[in-house]
């Protein structure tokens, strides 16, 4: 009609497909206008949120960090109580307590896609992947999830958006806007998880250059000071002065060689030897070592595994990691506690191994510190006063093995430390 009416010599047949196709366009046209005005534009809205994610980013902080704030980032624009990213580690995905297996049937069925919301799975016929699609979407709460890269055979990220508040349905605009924006968190997760790594490979190559330097000067002082104590051993009256100034030289002469021990193990570039091994049998041997030092301390030491089969490691390094963080344990337990060591899984691909105390805890500044070479607590008495280097070596021997150690602690709560190993190593190394 737009047409006709400004030129009536056009025939009919002419006139209505053009006056349609005007205003048609003169429709979108404003409708594209208005959005922006409003601020509706969806493009408009992912750049915002990007920007925000980009914000987080520049803050700085570690991987942990990182994904806790942008969990609580996603949260909040999306009008959720809770927002879950759960990243690749080895044959599963974990995050914010869960651990789904890659191999999973509503993960095959969540890559075809990319996304899914329950509103739909509705509108799908009913396969068994996607009732195990739907399964897992109440299992996290959530509203929407996606996985990214999309269309990857193996998704590094999958991000699941909680309920919203008002129960409103998530649409596929809100869907492509979370897509666009789990693509720029994967990128930037990815790259912070490079950093991390590297720096803690440097600050291991630089512990293990300075531990070469300390352990060639001291062995070279402590030793003609041990061999004077040994040749005057039992020459000094008992209960002379004498004596005692003899037993305390020695004393101090072993605890340096303690020292000595502990920095020598980052001198020399260790290889795991892996074999089967039992993990029940790994926390007897453990606990069989440290149960002497639990019973000068009146603590009550509890070994207890459910573990199905074993794993591939090196029990050496291993039992070596566990006694560290049990030997802790003890000393921050108090007289007539209790220190439990307990071995669970395998859960998609991995066994945890837990070192639980009932001790006096830690506050979130130690906690943040307690893996940093030489940082020590223990600053009483010679049988527990610390070097600072037992968790930084039970850290190494966990990433040696492709696995991690993780704590949980409040003052006067206790400590939790938990060790994930994979069943095998080996198998982690190689997966892309």
């Amino acid at each position: 009609m737009f047409a006709k009416f400004a030129d009536p010599t056009l025939p009919n047949h002419i006139a209505w497909p053009l006056g349609t196709l005007l205003c048609g366009s003169t429709v979108f046209w404003l409708d594209e206008r208005m959005r922006r005005w409003f601020g509706l534009d969806d493009s408009s809205r992912i750049r915002a949120l990007r920007t925000e994610v980009l914000q987080v980013a520049l803050k700085g902080g570690d991987t942990a960090q990182l994904t806790a704030e942008f969990e609580a980032l996603l949260a909040a624009r999306h009008d959720a109580k809770t927002a879950v990213i759960l990243a690749r580690s080895g044959e599963a995905y974990t995050g914010g307590g869960y651990t789904i297996r890659r191999d999973r049937a509503a993960i095959q069925a969540l890559r075809e896609d990319g996304w899914i919301t329950p509103e739909s799975l509705q509108r799908r016929r009913p396969t068994p992947d996607l009732e195990d699609l739907e399964a897992l979407l109440r299992e996290l709460g959530a509203g929407a999830m996606v996985a990214v890269p999309r269309e990857s055979p193996v998704p590094n990220l999958l991000v699941a958006i909680g309920v919203r508040r008002n129960e409103w349905p998530f649409t596929y605009p809100d869907v492509t806007r979370l897509l666009h924006t789990a693509e720029l968190i994967d990128n930037i997760l990815t790259r912070s998880r490079l950093t991390d790594q590297l720096a803690l490979r440097a600050r291991m190559e630089y512990l293990a250059m300075m531990s070469r330097g300390l352990a060639h000067d001291l062995k070279n002082l402590i030793t003609p000071v041990s061999s004077f104590l040994v040749h005057t051993e039992g020459r000094a009256p008992v209960g002379s002065a004498e004596e005692e100034v003899h037993s305390a030289a020695s004393r101090a002469i072993g605890v340096m060689t303690t020292y000595l021990r502990e920095a020598l193990f980052f001198s020399d570039r260790l290889t795991p030897r892996f074999a089967p091994v039992e993990p029940g049998g790994l926390l007897e041997s453990t606990r069989s070592v440290a149960v002497e030092r639990a019973a000068r301390r009146r603590i009550t030491l509890v070994a207890q595994s459910t573990c199905v089969g074993g794993l591939q490691a090196d029990a050496v390094l291993l039992q070596r990691l566990l006694v560290n963080l049990v030997n802790n344990a003890i000393d921050a337990s108090t007289p007539g506690g209790e220190v439990r060591l307990t071995a669970e899984g395998p859960v998609a691909g991995m066994v945890t191994l837990r070192v639980i105390d009932q001790g006096c805890g830690m506050d979130e500044a130690t906690r943040a510190r307690i893996f940093d070479p030489y940082f020590t607590t223990k600053e009483f008495g010679e049988e527990v006063r610390g070097f600072g280097l037992g968790l930084t070596i039970s850290q190494r021997i966990a990433h040696l093995h492709h696995g991690r150690i993780t704590v949980a602690s409040r003052p006067g709560a206790g400590t939790t430390l938990s060790v994930d190993l994979p069943v095998d190593p080996t198998a982690v190394a190689a997966t892309p």
